[in-house]
């Protein structure tokens, strides 16, 4: 089956997106800072049973940057006005991996209509503690002093566990490659809108959808137990643990990510 990548005017900027197949809506949201092209094996598998969407968040990819600061809530109101523009009405299917995420519960607060199921890859409910949200602003420092090559290959370790990084040392190179082709004001617009965002760990009781929570063993950004404790949060939630893979699931095995949300997604039909 064909991919095709469209821009739509979204919000006042230029959004770029693939669409792939027929069927069900399937929202793929990337995480940061990267675009798209993170969810090649996921495009790939489920355009034979879902139409699949995945677009590139405004200030990555090919998308327009906004400079200053884009919160999540912001993201969440581009991807429903996204659906708006491509004549999606049903609910979507909306799977998120990390800033992805954070963007999910922003989407479920201000449009839960829109909303079929949660998939969440490598992501977190909680807001960024103190030394969280310093760390970002000294990123988005960083970044705009020296650009994204100064970040990418010290990004690597916390995304990829050990035996990703041993065993296809290719994915850590295309990451990096991505990375450093980012835009350092995108960058930095979405690092601060991490910065500032909401916590919704005391909420997750109130999302009454199925979803599937799906974190690398070794993922030290979002660990399993972290996971684990939203998934007993959330009414209808199962957590799916992948071995030997960190903070990047989908990347690194996506095979067995492509099974857990095939599954998830045959019984939520």
């Amino acid at each position: 089956m064909s991919q095709q990548m469209l821009e739509q005017n979204v919000n006042g900027i230029r959004m770029q997106v693939t669409i792939a197949g027929e069927g069900p809506p399937l929202l793929l949201v990337h995480g940061f800072p990267l675009s798209h092209r993170m969810w090649q094996a996921q495009i790939a598998h489920f355009q034979q049973q879902y139409t699949v969407i995945a677009p590139d968040l405004r200030g990555f990819g090919g998308s327009d940057v906004t400079v200053g600061t884009v919160s999540m809530k912001q993201h969440a109101e581009d991807l429903k006005e996204l659906l708006a523009q491509l004549e999606v009405e049903e609910p979507v299917n909306f799977c998120g991996l990390s800033m992805g995420g954070y963007i999910a519960w922003e989407f479920w607060r201000h449009f839960p209509e829109k909303l079929k199921t949660l998939i969440l890859c490598d992501t977190r409910s909680d807001a960024d503690t103190e030394e969280g949200v310093s760390n970002r602003l000294k990123m988005v420092d960083l970044v705009l002093r020296h650009g994204p090559e100064a970040v990418a290959s010290a990004m690597i370790p916390n995304l990829l566990s050990k035996t990703s990084r041993d065993l296809y040392p290719e994915i850590a190179q295309d990451l990096i490659a991505e990375i450093e082709a980012a835009d350092p004001e995108g960058i930095a617009a979405s690092q601060r809108g991490m910065a500032e965002r909401d916590d919704f760990l005391g909420v997750l009781d109130q999302i009454q959808i199925p979803a599937l929570l799906i974190v690398g063993s070794d993922d030290v950004l979002t660990p399993p137990d972290i996971m684990q404790e939203m998934a007993v949060r959330l009414p209808e939630a199962s957590c799916r643990e992948i071995p030997r893979v960190g903070h990047m699931a989908p990347l690194e095995a996506a095979e067995e990510v492509n099974q857990a949300m095939e599954e998830f997604l045959a019984v939520a039909r």
